[in-house]
């Protein structure tokens, strides 16, 4: 009641009773909180039942408060429902509990005192600690076990392990259960590489039945030393069953297998972690990193790893990849990639080699958009080799070929919207005997086809800080403004829903036109966000949004949605990276806002 200068947020407010106002009553609005009979505004808000774990307690009487249960069982709609902030990173629920952890979906915090911790409610977490004494207690729980495997074992499904650091040897095995194996702060680094699942080259280290859920998940480990026929680091099963287990926030290092060096045969999401230093050892190897695996591959640094035939990073790997960068790692073929169905989007794929065809990409028939592809080398085909998907709006530069085909060789997709250049062979450095390509930057090119220009594309930084553009991790492959790649390449239906490898909008208004740029960056794409929103005791609300220098916007505000007006309030020039503007008017209680930018 009357909290009109503080921010609520993260709140469960339910059951509370009053003449006027029952849960709210003259107070800023929440925000991100679960609230009994809710209609007003604020982001995130919900009004579903909380369904408590016991909120009358044993004996049935809701208000004896001393035995009520206010945690959030497995279905509750606050879990994961809230919105993370800086400080919460350290902090404890009520029951001492990590307040930013693996609920259900994602590492975000709950609503409410209590965050949710495992399938049961009230229960089912179990500690695992290496320092534990024969008498069962440990350095960091009162009680612990002191495996890994322990822990798995007595475990049920929707249970959540928590393992302290140290250095496990161990090969696990999942069994089919599904449940959350974690580090105690998946998220803080030095707990990661402190956290070690040791295979001591007799296994694999991770194994997965092949039949676990998307809510099975190993998160905040490093996994190194394993060896085995498939998936020395983790395996996901066999060949007709693929565990769905998350795979996240973890550094997969020197492991080793015949097929899948560091992962095989997952589907479930393979994201935010290192994977390197792995081999595929195999004559036939695939797959240094990753073989076998079809669910998204996205985020993740892979590089250094090693496959003796095919996919030196990844291969047949069929799901989405993106967002990753992809370095270091060679094979025979596809030193980065190959027989990689799926689309492959928005990747830093640099400095991979082949002996044969495709340094960085080889027989890829998926879309292949919007990545850098830069310094790789092979036989044929230094940056890509028959790969006969949708290639399109990639950079494709500096990259070798010891006989044909710097750039591409024997690519017979639709190739459109490229920056190919700088790219070297005795023959044929930018392309070789690949399909006619259109509205592309090639050096040299002669070949006429509609929409291709030659002129030098102007990188931004193509040297890098360091000035040598042979160390391709500080290139700068952005456009400049007056680059001839700015508004010329050729819009298309997934264009509009797409984002460049900056993650910002593909088609934009560049210098002159809305029309998508040619190669991986949008020259002059950005998103607009509101950054802060404040409201003053005396003042009206104060909105700051991100900006550009030069830019003009307007602001334009609104009481009803739905069925009322909108009125600009007025116009201004960007203050700089930031702007901000105040609403003079606080008589008004509710009020929307719509900035354009001009």
């Amino acid at each position: 009641d009357y909290c009109q200068g503080s921010r609520v947020r993260n709140c469960i407010v339910w059951g509370n009773t009053a003449a006027e106002g029952d849960q709210v009553h003259d107070s800023n609005d929440p925000t991100y909180s679960c609230i009994q009979d809710w209609t007003g505004s604020g982001a995130g808000n919900i009004a579903e039942d909380p369904r408590f774990v016991d909120p009358d307690g044993p004996d049935d009487d809701p208000e004896t408060y001393d035995d009520n249960d206010y945690r959030l069982p497995g279905d509750s709609p606050c879990i994961d429902a809230g919105q993370n902030e800086d400080w919460m990173q350290q902090a404890v629920d009520l029951d001492g509990n990590l307040r930013v952890c693996y609920g259900i979906s994602s590492p975000t915090v709950d609503m409410g005192a209590y965050e949710y911790v495992s399938g049961e409610p009230g229960g089912g977490a179990w500690h695992v600690d290496c320092s534990v004494s024969a008498s069962g207690d440990g350095t960091s729980w009162k009680t612990a076990l002191a495996t890994i495997q322990e822990g798995i074992n007595a475990a049920s499904n929707g249970h959540t392990i928590i393992v302290a650091t140290g250095t496990y040897f161990e090969n696990i095995h999942f069994a089919g259960k599904n449940i959350i194996l974690r580090s105690t702060d998946p998220l803080d680094h030095t707990v990661l590489v402190s956290t070690i699942i040791d295979g001591g080259n007799s296994g694999s280290v991770v194994t997965f039945e092949g039949t676990e859920a998307e809510t099975c998940v190993v998160v905040g480990f490093t996994i190194r030393n394993g060896k085995g026929v498939y998936g020395g680091g983790i395996c996901g099963g066999t060949a007709d069953n693929h565990t769905h287990a998350r795979i996240e926030n973890n550094v997969i290092i020197s492991n080793r297998a015949d097929y899948g060096g560091g992962v095989a045969y997952c589907d479930g999401d393979i994201r935010s972690n290192t994977i390197s230093g792995n081999r595929a050892t195999h004559q036939y190897g695939e797959g240094g990193a990753l073989a076998y695996c079809d669910g998204s591959v996205q985020n993740n640094t892979i590089s250094g790893n090693l496959s003796v035939w095919r996919g030196g990073g990844l291969s047949r790997c069929n799901g989405t990849i993106e967002d990753n960068a992809i370095s270091g790692n060679s094979s025979s073929s596809g030193g980065a990639l190959s027989y990689c169905k799926g689309c492959i989007q928005g990747n830093a794929i640099s400095g991979n080699s082949a002996k044969v065809w495709g340094g960085g990409l080889h027989w890829c028939p998926g879309d292949i958009q919007n990545n850098a592809i830069v310094g790789n080398s092979a036989g044929w085909g230094g940056g890509l080799a028959l790969c006969d998907g949708n290639i399109r709006n990639n950079t494709v530069v500096g990259n070798s070929a010891a006989n044909s085909g710097g750039g591409l060789a024997w690519c017979d997709g639709t190739i459109w919207n490229c920056i190919i250049w700088e790219n070297a062979a005795p023959g044929f450095p930018q392309v070789y005997d690949s399909n006619p390509i259109t509205y592309s930057c090639i050096q040299g090119w002669a070949g006429g086809d509609e929409g291709n220009i030659s002129l030098d594309p102007q990188f931004a930084d193509p040297d890098g800080l360091d000035n040598n553009p042979e160390t391709f991790k500080d290139n700068d492959y952005r456009l400049k403004r007056l680059s001839p790649c700015v508004d010329a390449g050729n819009n298309r239906g997934w264009a509009w829903d797409s984002i460049d490898l900056d993650g910002n909008p593909r088609i934009f208004y560049g210098i002159s036109s809305v029309t998508v740029d040619i190669g991986a960056y949008e020259f002059g794409s950005w998103p607009l966000r509101i950054v802060r929103v404040l409201r003053g005791s005396d003042s009206g609300l104060q909105l700051t949004w991100n900006s550009r220098p030069g830019d003009n916007y307007s602001i334009w505000s609104c009481s009803d949605i739905l069925r009322g007006e909108w009125r600009e309030e007025g116009k201004m020039l960007a203050d700089g990276q930031s702007t901000s503007w105040t609403d003079p008017d606080t008589a008004t209680s509710q009020k929307f806002y719509r900035i354009e930018v001009k």
